[in-house]
């Protein structure tokens, strides 16, 4: 068999050299020597490029205007730190020529833990997953990125051993987004379905990462991670509405046609009562802007009617998956708003951490609820506690 010719790492680790494949001389360990599990180790005082140090590379398209000739971008995407092309080649071809045990693990751990898509986007039958490993293996950036996220939730599950699974999942997800990126992949009926897996668990990843930064207990900060995911998963909502007639002819149509039946449910409760009125009554917004808050507050409704709703049948996989589709169906004017740090937005997006902190059981939430509601009620002061005082009094919190 042939193998593919690359250029040799004069500054590479010793494992790598011994096993003549490319090093990328990741420090404390190579990215090869971490997949593979082999100690990493290098020769005295040689010196390596950092992953996070590489550019990245930014797609260009439009998804209003995707038709099934054009490239499918999904936005913000290229803000991801990458590896450049020539790396993610070489990687890439080395990854194939033997199969490891890190590997195995983590395609093992997708295939048996029930929890990792707790907040829904896939059906709870195991066919699902069969039809993502298969289709990974025609799509290998899909791949790539289940495996990335199976270390993520590893990552979660084993402390002692979290940055060792962290470093594989950022690994992977680096790859993933940069195979994506150079694949320049057209939407079409053998591609659709790869694609929207692809971003939806792309989002779900993005999402766990977001909630759990923890950054001095700065707003700012969160809300700069957190509409950088909102733009991301907006790209879920694009693909999946231009290739809506494909994908309604493909293995995902019964779950489309659930979740879709699920986000266009009526509103029944009034949890969301006191924010509708302060949204109604501000005049610090123009009416744009509170349409597209109103919208939020429809979707927020119907998520807290799935979770609270008493004597209703919920399934597992429909009833915290509001948490996850929030991010998704909410307009970009509310994503400005909230950038605009205007408190009427940041009241909402409080009842958007009270849905969290109903979902805190699940591994991506925990006490993300409380966190985000305790950053905003200390950014907008005493005079906004009586329009926080709903989530705050759910939440266990005294605002006096």
């Amino acid at each position: 068999m042939f193998r593919r010719s690359h250029k040799k790492s004069r500054t590479g680790c010793l494992q790598c050299k011994q096993r003549h494949v490319k090093c990328d001389e990741g420090r404390p360990m190579c990215l090869m020597c971490t997949m593979s599990g082999r100690v990493c180790s290098y020769a005295s005082g040689s010196e390596g490029p950092a992953i996070s140090d590489a550019p990245s590379h930014k797609s260009t398209g439009n998804p209003d205007n995707t038709s099934s000739q054009d490239s499918v971008t999904i936005p913000d995407i290229s803000t991801l730190t990458v590896a450049p092309l020539s790396y993610v080649d070489d990687q890439y071809a080395a990854f194939e020529e033997a199969i490891n045990f890190n590997h195995m693990e983590l395609i093992i751990h997708l295939t048996t833990n029930k929890e990792m898509f707790s907040l829904g986007g896939f059906d709870s039958n195991p066919s699902s997953f069969s039809l993502a490993l298969k289709t990974g293996l025609e799509s290998p950036y899909l791949l790539y990125q289940l495996l990335a996220f199976s270390a993520r939730h590893l990552a979660f599950l084993h402390p002692n051993r979290f940055e060792s699974y962290l470093h594989q999942a950022i690994s992977l997800q680096t790859c993933a987004v940069s195979l994506f990126n150079a694949s320049k992949v057209k939407l079409s009926q053998s591609s659709s379905v790869a694609i929207l897996l692809f971003s939806t668990i792309l989002g779900h990843h993005l999402l766990a990462d977001t909630l759990a930064k923890r950054e001095s207990h700065e707003l700012e900060a969160f809300i700069a991670h957190y509409t950088q995911c909102v733009e991301m998963h907006r790209g879920i909502y694009t693909i999946a509405t231009t290739a809506w007639p494909l994908l309604m002819e493909s293995e995902l149509k019964r779950i489309l046609q659930r979740s879709s039946e699920f986000t266009s449910r009526a509103p029944k409760g009034n949890h969301c009562q006191r924010i509708r009125e302060l949204i109604d009554s501000t005049d610090r917004l123009r009416e744009e802007d509170k349409a597209a808050c109103r919208l939020a507050i429809r979707y927020l409704q119907i998520g807290f009617d799935a979770v609270l709703a008493p004597g209703e049948e919920q399934e597992p996989d429909i009833q915290y998956q509001m948490l996850f589709l929030w991010t998704v169906l909410v307009p970009r004017e509310f994503t400005s708003l909230l950038a605009a740090f205007l408190p009427e937005p940041l009241v909402l997006l409080a009842y958007y951490a009270l849905l969290l902190h109903y979902g805190w059981n699940m591994w991506q939430v925990g006490d993300a609820g409380l966190y985000i509601l305790d950053m905003i009620v200390d950014y907008l002061g005493p005079e906004w506690a009586y329009w926080l005082e709903y989530p705050s009094e759910k939440m266990g919190k005294d605002l006096k």
